[in-house]
């Protein structure tokens, strides 16, 4: 049987690295506005997709053979299953809305953690000239019995046993007090072994495609503090699209990723890396504007300045489309934006097309060339910390309509900011005209 490249692994990956990066989001934000004295609780759901019952009509999928002729039926979510992580995060999410309804807030889920903060309540009162005491409007045991009549199945060894000025979350160490985000020595060292057990084994042998996208997965996550390490993604994301989807080739690793490689596992065998935590500030409208069309290629417009980039005549494979070029529209916009060294930033982007448009809100596609382009988008995003709000246009209000069709404006309010360009979209345009 020939094999077809599946997008599954790789949807997932792209959906794992958009959760994190809302979930990063938020925390940041809340750090970075906190006022002193803000403290953090975790609190851990026990056996959270067990405790999740499945509905009669959905029983007979869920049929699991043990024994040879022995059937059993699963009455609750399998660790595992695709609907798994979904149903229980509905569950998951109206304990937070019920929660930070009665006043416990803000309060923050990542799976079956869920984060809770407290902000002193005025007045702050001074007893030494060393430091203050906050009073607060509820300790664990208060936030717990606000929701008591939900009997949240409450894992009675993981979270914390009270609020505290440092917390640890989705794998980071984040400081309060401090207004600063790091790994811990647990999860640098865990990550630098990833590192050393790759080279070790790959290091001039072959690897599959599974192999380079656990290593891009851990790097990406890591790279929200070691921003600098954005420039060393590259090699990863495009020696993995060597792959085309197939999980089943195995492949030699380019020397730049080898290179690159070498550099992680110089960097994270460094203690003490830490990220400082800034307000984002409010939506910026920069007049930003993007646009595709498969008669030319791609325009975009920032501050009413143009970027153009023009299409081969053999650029369409399978796979590629229309809705896949008007993602890449936003990905250039992205590298353009970095060579601007914009960062902390929340901007209002325009775009005609819906699919792109939803492609990224929700961090993943049934389009495998479309995953491969969010999943680059993410390692600018997420260290950079741009957010953003993408608001559906019109073609004949898009501004960058006329550029995607090479309809360039003048040569004077051209954009000049230049990025690399992944390789494996070197192949599908001719040059920024």
């Amino acid at each position: 049987m020939k094999h077809c490249p599946h997008p599954s692994r790789l949807l997932t990956s792209s959906e794992i690295i958009y959760s994190r990066f809302l979930i990063i989001y938020h925390l940041q934000s809340q750090i970075a506005h906190a006022p002193t004295g803000t403290q953090a609780c975790t609190f851990d759901i026990a056996k959270f997709h067990r405790t999740c019952p499945v509905i009669p009509a959905h029983k007979p999928w869920l049929v699991v053979q043990g024994l040879p002729g022995e059937f059993y039926v699963d009455h609750v979510h399998p660790f595992g299953s695709a609907a798994a992580s979904s149903n229980a995060g509905m569950i998951g999410n109206a304990i937070v809305d019920i929660w930070q309804a009665l006043g416990v807030k803000p309060t923050l889920k990542y799976e079956d953690d869920l984060k809770i903060f407290r902000c002193p309540s005025p007045p702050t009162i001074t007893t030494s000239l060393e430091h203050d005491i906050y009073q607060y409007d509820y300790d664990r045991e208060e936030a717990l019995r606000r929701i008591a009549s939900l009997q949240v199945p409450w894992h009675k060894e993981k979270g914390d046993c009270e609020f505290l000025y440092q917390t640890t979350f989705i794998g980071y160490y984040w400081d309060l007090v401090l207004k600063w985000v790091s790994l811990n020595d647990e999860k640098r060292l865990k990550f630098h072994n990833r590192v050393r057990i790759f080279l070790d084994s790959f290091d001039g042998h072959r690897c599959q495609l599974k192999d380079v996208e656990k290593i891009h997965g851990s790097l990406c996550h890591v790279a929200f503090v070691y921003t600098e390490g954005r420039s060393r993604l590259p090699s990863l994301s495009n020696f993995a699209a060597s792959f085309k989807g197939d999980e089943l080739t195995k492949r030699y690793p380019s020397r730049s990723m080898i290179t690159d490689l070498k550099w992680w596992l110089t960097e994270l065998n460094k203690p003490s890396r830490f990220r400082e935590l800034r307000p984002r500030g409010d939506m910026q409208d920069l007049g930003i504007y993007v646009d595709a069309s498969t008669s030319w290629g791609i325009g975009i417009i920032i501050q009413n300045q143009w970027a153009a980039f023009k299409l081969r005549d053999d650029w369409k494979i399978e796979g590629r489309d229309i809705c896949w070029l008007e993602t890449l529209a936003l990905e250039f916009l992205f590298y353009i934006l970095e060579a601007m060294d914009l960062r902390n930033a929340h901007l209002l982007i325009h775009s005609d097309n819906q699919g792109a448009i939803g492609a990224l809100e929700k961090g993943r596609s049934p389009n495998f060339h479309i995953n491969l382009s969010i999943r680059r988008m993410y390692n600018v995003l997420i260290t950079r910390f741009i957010t953003h709000h993408l608001e559906f246009v019109p073609s004949d209000k898009n501004l960058a309509d006329p550029v995607s069709r090479g309809e360039l404006g003048s040569p004077e309010h051209r954009i000049r900011q230049s990025f690399r360009m992944p390789d494996e979209l070197k192949t599908a345009f001719i040059h920024e005209s």
